[in-house]
């Protein structure tokens, strides 16, 4: 089943970070669509539950230096 999960992220740099972050997350196995806006930091993940965790998207979002926050 599809799940759409949102973080906020307000410590990108600049708009490449955050197509950086995109780009990683939409790698992800079981990602269907990323959507991240460098100006408001929001972040938005459609995915299949049965496939991947949430938890391995704030991880992700980790590796690269940024602070996710659960919306």
């Amino acid at each position: 089943m599809t799940q759409i999960t949102e973080f906020r992220v307000t410590d990108f740099d600049c708009p490449t970070c955050a197509s950086t972050v995109e780009r990683d997350l939409s790698k992800t196995e079981g990602v269907d669509r990323v959507e991240v806006h460098y100006t408001t930091g929001r972040v938005e993940i459609e995915y299949e539950e049965t496939v991947v965790e949430p938890d391995a998207f704030e991880r992700t979002i980790e590796k690269r230096g940024y602070t996710p926050r659960p919306r």
